[in-house]
């Protein structure tokens, strides 16, 4: 029994002396890993708190899409899905749920300032297509957002998530539906001719974000479908840039100062410059 216990603190004795005290270095990366995490969970969302500051300081929604919210708010469900099922980062799922918090809370300033919005009470709100996310209340939304969940829910319950195609596809639809989140924003400066409600900090986090993630995912041990999503943003946030580049030299060089954009701004100009021209005429003619 004595022989016994002897080689048992023997045993402990030499795995104590085998293992490594931890150096200040190892303290330094652990800690930088820490904030590496963290940053990857907040930074993306910077841009979007801006955004939610501007449009509240205008008090006008004009020139943003609430498209990007839906988009997003889409591609953050479905990563969680697809996290359950391929358990990769925790900050990769940490950032999901604080993207579709802030992502609702851009969302319901949009719509308290949004005067393009039809106060339809009726269920049929939601059978016109033509209408689809333009709804005139938050929780139309929220609603909307938990069908989609139950959707997904049960569908997943259904096949389960051991089954590798399914959240392979799951994987592939969040990066697809989130690859194309600058998508919105080019299309509502290209109508609209207007990038200064967008707000520019909001873009620089778009990009910086972006190569960000890209570098996080390379970094660590995530799914190439993440990676090519992130790739792919990186190539519409330098259309984007190169837009409102490209919008801002125009108006600076027209001589027009835009707030609401150089076409409707010319044609209010030409507009204003008719009634005066009809007025003038008008005391002329009464003069005569």
């Amino acid at each position: 029994m004595n022989d016994t216990n002897e080689i048992y603190l023997r045993n402990e004795n030499k795995n104590i002396n085998n293992e490594k005290p931890q150096t200040f270095y190892d303290l330094v990366i652990k800690i930088f890993n820490y904030i590496w995490d963290v940053g990857y969970v907040v930074l993306p969302s910077i841009g979007y708190m801006h955004q939610y500051m501007k449009i509240a300081s205008l008090k006008k929604t004009e020139g943003f899409s609430k498209n990007i919210c839906f988009i997003l708010i889409m591609s953050y469900i479905f990563r969680i899905f697809f996290w359950i099922g391929q358990h990769f980062e925790k900050s990769i799922l940490f950032n999901a749920i604080f993207g579709v918090f802030i992502q609702l809370l851009l969302l319901r300033i949009c719509l308290i300032f949004d005067t393009k919005l039809q106060n339809d009470v009726t269920i049929y709100r939601f059978l016109n297509y033509k209408e689809f996310w333009n709804w005139p209340f938050f929780t139309d939304y929220l609603i909307f957002i938990f069908l989609i969940s139950m959707i997904i829910t049960v569908l997943s319950l259904m096949i389960g998530f051991h089954n590798k195609p399914y959240v392979f596809i799951l994987g592939v639809i969040t990066s697809i539906i989130e690859s194309f989140s600058d998508l919105p924003q080019i299309y509502e400066i290209y109508i609209s001719k207007n990038p200064y409600t967008v707000s520019y900090l909001l873009i620089f986090c778009w990009v910086s974000g972006d190569i960000f993630k890209v570098s996080y995912f390379f970094c660590r041990d995530t799914p190439i479908q993440l990676i090519l999503c992130g790739l792919f943003q990186l190539t519409t946030d330098i259309i984007l840039s190169m837009q409102i580049i490209y919008y801002r030299y125009y108006c600076k060089h027209s001589g027009v100062d835009n707030l609401f954009g150089c076409e409707r701004q010319k044609s209010l100009s030409k507009a204003l410059s008719m009634e005066l021209y009809k007025s003038n005429k008008n005391e002329v003619l009464l003069n005569a």
